[in-house]
């Protein structure tokens, strides 16, 4: 297999593109990048940075970040170190020991087995005997957990005769008798309050702000950001999925903080990757939102990309 290295070099000069024109447009100081297409590796940063120079660095050229982090690893792979043939010639040792305990294995066993009946027999007859303990706590209310705030809040106040002895338990298990317990759903754990795409991030009054907003954009190694402002009651995390024409294309695991937290991821566009595109705000297995763009060539078209408002 051709080395990262030397793929991502001879890919950038059949760009007619120079070191100087990858540094400027990836940020990557022009000694990495020269380390890494002489896959000089030990001058570069730890092995988490040099993935995430590599995986930059190949979408600016427009090709696939995981076939040059399947490169890499296959680069670094330390050798495998040969195998060594079992000493010969060694006498077995033991040998009449091992058919001792071996013989006396079954004895053990059978042993063992006695022991632990003599222990089971009264136990059983102790727990069979034993009266009966009626729970002074209502079987019913073991079945039924507390679950606060579950209850839709227009039917959670419904009128019905509320007890003052009534236990939380009692007052859940009324309220899911008259609601029937299919309308009991719970909240979602994020809301997204804010979704937006633009070109760049600015703060305003100490928040992040998008600026640039549009749903069209160019493929010119421009960067285009993806803002969300999430509500959540704890702290947890969520994920930035960038597809385009419907296959992932970047994934980004983002921590999140309550009450409400904002966070943003951007991908600079490259020249191959005009198109339909998607980014997506997943909690886990869920999908909280998504937003479209689409992505232009500069020569399509000479009108000015398509904002929002």
């Amino acid at each position: 297999m051709e080395s990262p290295g030397k793929y991502l070099k001879k890919e950038r000069e059949s760009r007619n593109l120079t070191i100087e024109e990858a540094s400027k447009s990836t940020r990557i100081k022009e000694s990495i990048l020269r380390a890494i297409e002489e896959d000089r590796y030990d001058l570069c940063p730890p092995p988490f940075y040099v993935k995430g120079f590599l995986t930059n660095y190949g979408r600016y050229l427009g090709l696939d970040p995981k076939e040059i982090i399947l490169k890499y690893r296959e680069f670094d792979k330390p050798p495998t170190p040969p195998l060594q043939p079992p000493p010969q010639g060694q006498p077995k040792e033991h040998s009449r020991f091992r058919t001792r305990i071996q013989t006396r294995t079954p004895v053990l066993v059978l042993l063992l087995s006695a022991f632990l009946v003599s222990l089971l027999i009264p136990l059983y007859f102790y727990s069979t005997f034993q009266p009966l303990k009626v729970p002074s706590f209502p079987i019913l209310s073991q079945q039924v957990p507390v679950i606060p705030e579950v209850i839709p809040e227009k039917l959670a106040t419904s009128e019905v005769p509320q007890e003052k002895e009534d236990s939380p338990v009692i007052h859940q298990i009324k309220q899911m008798e008259l609601i029937g317990p299919k309308e009991v759903q719970a909240e979602p754990f994020y809301t997204v309050l804010e979704a937006h795409l633009g070109t760049g991030i600015d703060l305003e009054s100490g928040r992040p702000t998008v600026v640039g907003k549009g749903s069209e954009f160019r493929c010119e190694n421009q960067r285009v950001y993806f803002y969300t402002r999430i509500m959540t009651p704890k702290e947890g995390k969520i994920f930035h999925v960038w597809r385009w024409e419907g296959e992932e294309f970047h994934r980004i695991e983002m921590p999140v903080k309550s009450p409400t937290w904002s966070v943003y991821s951007y991908i600079t566009l490259p020249p191959a990757r005009s198109g339909n595109w998607k980014v997506e705000v997943w909690d886990g297995n869920k999908m909280l939102t998504h937003l479209d763009f689409k992505a232009h060539q500069p020569n399509v078209s000479s009108s000015p990309p398509k904002r929002e408002g």
